[in-house]
């Protein structure tokens, strides 16, 4: 494995915090997904009997995107835990 030098270790933190940038947004995304499914099963199971199929949809979304937004916010404390190292490796150099 190639020693990577203070330089090169910088230049990775440096990409890996803006990935984590536009993950966040993802995270952002998974977040207005679900409340706009919470908006979906209201309306559904709250309204005539013909919009139980929205009510349905809605909580498929809101399953779906709650397992999306878990993971993605894993991914995230994951990801600054790797920038944390990283830079605590180019300090160590």
């Amino acid at each position: 494995m190639k020693k990577l030098s203070k330089k090169e270790l910088l230049a990775e933190a440096t990409a890996q915090s803006r990935a984590l940038k536009t993950i966040r947004k993802w995270l952002a995304a998974a977040i207005g997904i679900s409340t706009v499914s919470v908006a979906l099963i209201v309306f559904g199971f709250m309204g005539e009997s013909g919009n139980m199929l929205i009510g349905i949809i809605g909580i498929v979304l809101l399953v779906l995107s709650a397992v999306a937004a878990l993971l993605i916010n894993l991914g995230l404390k994951r990801g600054a835990e790797n920038v944390k190292n990283i830079l605590a490796a180019a300090e160590n150099m």
